[in-house]
């Protein structure tokens, strides 16, 4: 069970209450008033949470006749329109793997993918999509309900060569063996006898006559696990010892439910991320199971700082913080497969350094911020008997009992919608307000009903009240502020988060001693 639930049962507040339709912008108010000295961002608060005396905080939740003006903007009137919309969420979810969704698209509006007229603009059809973003699981389910395998979009290709040019490797031997082929000169045309076969990577060759065997497969022979230091809805982490080295491993849980296919595909990409900001990918064990997943091993989490902390970092500390963690999202939403995280929270941001080091340490002095835990989300999902996903990212934290992820969730990905990069930059959003303002996201809510709240009414944690609000600090929070805007359109980039962070930092003292408490305990866990 996660801390912050461990909280919330031993507190008891309930749900957050429910928003009047009739009442302009306002808050839900806290069971108690704030200290009027801003004392609730000191040792006491976090003595308080400790307790289980702390109350709720307030939420804001914007005016109800803006919200009604949003879903206007959005709403699509007519039976056609609304399954045209249909049909072109069904091609966004198959470019994100999920096949769940995509049946439930398929079934609701009667929609037939091997259909001429289910592609979008371009021509471009789901099983098009599929392969050009490595689903495997959604290729095989369309190949598997009938789909031409060859169609044609408008710049004539076809998604085998779709795949081809992504380097989408095991995709690429699951169209062939279906008989996908590649356009040229005028006529469909198999791959090994196209000028395309240039373009494959030449170990496409070996795997088809010897099996899969890359570079980065290990033997677990050579693996000694040595002690459990962590877990989480899909697996167990351990310090292990490899070729003389200590790394960490994470055998995954449910291994007969991995869609092996996308597992390879996305380890595919994985090796290619190098960012220092980014947790590098060392090699993995897919040739028997469980499987295992191998990284550099860092020395905690945020999520452990953030418990285990009783100091609070200076304000160029937490900005240092911040900027580690934008410049690692920054590298992987700008590569040419840009890497949606869709799942950011404390515990997936770790802090390397001295491994000998204290936690308090590292945290508030010498430890750099990496991104974890990215790059898996399409594979790592339950899947059915048949290799095909059996229930949406939402459903699987609630069997897992990982709900404290909700806090850090976008409201788009709550609800359903097709949605892009910036719902990373939301996530981002909850963790920093959490990191500034040394507090959890929706304290002393249902973290479920606390997403709720965010993505149908709106609703964002409120800011504790401080006596001296600095331009510095109205800087950050303001930055939060844009970077939880309703509009995923709204929200900026990471590029411009980390320019905007490095500003900030320019204008901070560079040494500046931490204080006990100076503004406020950073003790609350994810």
């Amino acid at each position: 069970m996660a801390a912050d639930e461990r909280v919330h049962k031993k507190t008891n507040f309930g749900p957050i209450p429910e928003a009047q339709a009739s009442q302009p912008q306002q808050e839900v108010p806290a069971l108690s008033k704030p200290s009027p000295t801003g004392a609730s961002d000191g040792l006491a608060a976090a003595v308080a949470r400790a307790n289980g005396k702390e109350q709720p905080h307030p939420l804001t939740i914007p005016d109800q006749k803006e919200l009604a003006h949003r879903r206007d903007i959005y709403s699509i009137h007519g039976e056609q329109a609304a399954k045209r919309r249909a049909v072109a969420e069904l091609i966004f979810f198959a470019g994100t793997n999920d096949v769940w969704r995509c049946k439930q698209l398929a079934g609701t509006w009667n929609i037939n993918v091997a259909d001429k007229t289910c592609m979008d603009y371009d021509k471009r059809t789901p099983l098009h999509i599929a392969c050009a973003e490595g689903a495997y699981s959604v290729a095989q389910w369309l190949i598997e309900t009938g789909v031409d395998v060859n169609p044609r979009d408008r710049h004539d290709r076809t998604p085998l060569e779709e795949a081809v040019r992504m380097d989408h490797l095991e995709v690429v031997k699951l169209m062939e063996g279906k008989g996908g082929k590649v356009w040229e000169d005028g006529q469909l045309v198999a791959l090994e006898a196209s000028k395309m076969r240039g373009l494959v990577n030449t170990r496409v060759g070996v795997m088809h006559s010897i099996g899969w065997d890359p570079e980065w497969e290990v033997n677990p022979k050579e693996l000694k696990l040595v002690e459990r230091i962590g877990g989480g809805e899909f697996g167990e982490v351990y310090k292990a010892k490899w070729h003389g080295s200590y790394v960490a491993a994470k055998v995954l849980k449910r291994s007969d439910e991995i869609a092996l296919g996308d597992f390879r595909t996305e380890i595919a990409i994985l090796r290619k991320i190098h960012h220092p900001n980014c947790v590098q990918f060392l090699g993995a064990c897919t040739k028997q199971k469980p499987y295992i997943v191998l990284t550099e091993l860092m020395a905690c989490s945020l999520a452990d700082a953030f418990l285990k902390t009783f100091y609070a970092p200076t304000q160029r500390r937490q900005v240092e913080v911040a900027l580690d963690f934008a410049r690692g999202m920054a590298y992987l939403h700008s590569r040419r497969q840009p890497i949606v995280h869709r799942d950011l929270k404390p515990a997936n941001l770790m802090i390397s350094g001295n491994l000998h080091a204290d936690t308090e340490q590292l945290y508030l002095d010498s430890g750099v911020v990496k991104v974890a835990d990215f790059g898996l989300s399409k594979s790592l999902v339950p899947v059915d008997r048949h290799g095909q996903m059996s229930m949406s990212l939402t459903q699987v934290y609630k069997l897992t009992g990982e709900t404290g992820s909700y806090r850090y969730m976008a409201p788009e990905v709550f609800r359903h919608e097709p949605y892009n990069l910036k719902v990373d930059v939301y996530s981002f959003a909850m963790i920093i307000f959490q990191l500034f303002e040394t507090t959890t996201p929706f304290h002393g809510h249902d973290p479920v009903d606390a997403a709720r709240q965010a993505a149908m009414l709106g609703a964002r944690p409120g800011f504790p009240p401080r006596r001296n609000l600095t331009p510095m600090t109205q800087s950050l929070r303001q930055l939060i502020e844009d970077c939880w805007a309703a509009d995923p359109e709204a929200r900026p980039s990471f590029e411009d988060v980390v320019s905007r962070l490095e500003d900030l930092l320019r204008q901070l003292p560079k040494h500046s001693p931490y204080s006990k408490a100076a503004e406020g305990c950073a003790c609350s866990m994810q």
